[in-house]
């Protein structure tokens, strides 16, 4: 039969899984498979938070570190949830050519500075056809994509998403004030939270999230008000040497489950993001659902997700000043803080795993999957 008739069939098919989705149907059958790229970072926890969500569209949902651990797999619903999950040894996995592939792209373009993501776009550029969707998290992203030549009909803005009910505002002042205590944090500090590693898995800064830049505005900070630093998650030994050098005070408090750190944000008068390059963070609408007012560069979903002075506080890539000055604003004006925390909160709840799992299935799989 001609391709003509086998086209037909599949667009079909596409129409009835649309109308299916749209009455509330399994519109996916099968299983499918969420790729992490191994180890133990935000993607895995992004596959588990959405896992529950997408398994009321598939027979199954498998997380797995890499597409090789199932290395028999055709015709597989295949979702590589970050570049490395995609790229692996220096190219694609050789899976099977019926098995269909959604990437998303978290972060990198051909114009980086790092070696690592320059190589990853050139990977990009000569292969991206053996893709059936691209998801990017921010509109940033998605310019570099498109810079990689993709086409731009099959790339579509979808941030990572969070879990809702986990991160909550603090209860009261008095809570607060306990969950600060429990960590030896003084109560009349001005506490900023940094929960995002600063150093690579080889122990070298990671200068892309801009722990540099962090200290010096923290340091800039200081000299006005007794600023205290509120770090955890792992690899922080970089902007924690460079904080003592400076004089910043800080508390480590290591994360050891995900409702420890939905706790950590209740100390926090307001959360800083300093990188030069993201995907999200992840920390950005977790603070916005916590009530804490974000102060962060133009990265990421801080581009897409803040608008300045209505919920939350942004400033140039580098600008440790302009951080700085963000976060004085904000410790000189508890009104502010209110304000801006309380705009915030709609925000990152729009980005909840039922929300952005609902928006992978209408926007994305029924057209990748079908």
């Amino acid at each position: 039969m001609s391709n003509t008739f086998f086209h037909g069939l599949r667009r079909g098919a596409l129409h009835v899984r649309a109308a299916a989705a749209s009455l509330g149907l399994d519109a996916q059958p099968g299983t499918l498979f969420l790729v992490t790229g191994g180890g133990e970072w935000v993607v895995k926890e992004i596959a588990l938070g959405l896992q529950p969500y997408l398994a009321k569209s598939f027979d199954e949902v498998a997380v797995i570190g890499h597409v090789m651990q199932r290395p028999y797999l055709s015709r597989a619903n295949i979702h590589c949830l970050c570049r490395p999950a995609f790229f692996k040894g220096g190219g694609i996995p050789p899976v099977h050519s019926s098995n269909r592939l959604v990437v998303t792209w978290q972060h990198g373009s051909k114009h980086d500075r790092e070696p690592e993501f320059v190589s990853a776009c050139r990977q990009l550029e000569r292969h991206w056809r053996k893709v059936e969707r691209f998801i990017v998290p921010n509109t940033t992203t998605q310019k570099h994509v498109l810079e990689c030549g993709v086409d731009p009909q099959i790339v579509h803005v979808i941030p990572n998403g969070i879990d809702v009910r986990l991160f909550r505002p603090v209860g009261s002042p008095e809570q607060r004030r306990a969950v600060r205590a429990s960590l030896a944090i003084p109560p009349e500090a001005f506490v900023v939270g940094s929960f995002q590693r600063d150093e690579d898995d080889a122990g070298r800064p990671k200068l892309i999230k801009g722990p540099d830049i962090l200290a010096e505005a923290l340091a800039i900070a200081h000299q006005r008000v007794p600023v205290h630093a509120l770090l955890t998650g792992p690899r922080r030994r970089f902007v924690r040497k460079r904080l003592e050098e400076l004089g910043v005070p800080y508390t480590y408090a290591p994360q050891e489950s995900l409702a420890e750190l939905a706790r950590l944000y209740h100390a926090l008068d307001t959360y800083c993001v300093s990188s030069r390059q993201e995907g999200g963070p992840a920390t950005i609408p977790e603070s916005m659902v916590s009530g804490v007012p974000v102060v962060s560069t133009r990265v990421g979903l801080a581009s897409d997700l803040i608008a300045h002075d209505k919920n939350g506080l942004v400033a140039d890539v580098e600008d440790a000043d302009g951080l700085a000055r963000a976060l004085l604003q904000l410790s000189e004006d508890p009104a502010l803080r209110k304000r801006l925390a309380a705009e915030a909160l709609e925000t990152g709840r729009s980005l909840d795993y039922s929300v952005i799992a609902r928006r992978y299935r209408d926007e994305v799989y029924n057209h990748a999957f079908a």
